[in-house]
């Protein structure tokens, strides 16, 4: 259990948290894939992962990749995509776009933590409107977005193109 002397401490991703950020990647990736057929976890998925993040560590600009410390061990993520938004104001969105904390830590104000040191970053940046984007049948992120304030904003809908849809 999470005590206030434990202090989870809320931090850039540096490059030696790189394994076990590619496994909470891979963990939540896996999530994802028991709500649509769509989001099929690739078999290269660590190597796919690895690339992914080092590409975003690199721009701190267009990206913010937070851990959360617990005693020396990273125990969640997020990273966040700072968009912008033609003919719109306000002009930028943050948009989470992975979000994972590690069971054993859920409900133990983690991803609070995480969510704001977010904020605060925004804030000292300017920018005023953050989203989330998550599977549309994960109840649980639904919930939780919710609970904190968010509200539905677009819909994306999908569908997989076969052969038989030229027929």
């Amino acid at each position: 259990m999470i005590r206030m002397e434990d202090n989870v401490k809320v931090r850039r991703m540096r490059p030696e948290d790189m394994e076990s950020v590619i496994d909470m990647v891979r963990r939540l990736k896996k999530i994802n894939e028991e709500f649509d057929s769509s989001f099929i976890v690739r078999d290269d998925i660590k190597t796919e992962a690895e690339n992914y993040l080092n590409d975003t560590m690199k721009d701190q600009e267009k990206y913010i990749l937070l851990v959360a410390e617990l005693k020396k061990k990273v125990v969640g993520i997020i990273k966040v995509d700072v968009l912008e938004r033609i003919c719109y104001e306000p002009r930028h969105e943050a948009r989470i776009v992975e979000f994972y904390v590690m069971p054993e830590y859920r409900r133990k104000k983690v991803g609070h933590a995480l969510m704001d040191e977010v904020s605060a970053i925004l804030k000292k940046r300017g920018i005023s409107l953050i989203s989330a984007e998550f599977p549309s049948l994960n109840l649980i992120a639904l919930g939780f977005y919710k609970k904190n304030g968010y509200r539905d904003l677009v819909s994306i809908y999908g569908k997989q193109i076969s052969d038989e849809d030229e027929k």
